[in-house]
């Protein structure tokens, strides 16, 4: 799966606009990569 389809994907899931979802998706990722880079080596997503 790639990033187009993950937005896809997930703003059908959540009934979402596929504008709004990527928005999210970004910020996540962009959470997740300073998260990483500022020493913390580890994000865990628990479900």
């Amino acid at each position: 799966m790639n990033k187009t389809e993950l937005i896809t994907a997930v703003a059908e899931k959540a009934g979402t606009s596929k504008k709004d979802t990527e928005a999210v998706i970004n910020a996540t990722m962009d959470v997740i990569k300073s998260t990483v880079a500022g020493g913390d080596d580890k994000v865990v997503l628990v479900y």
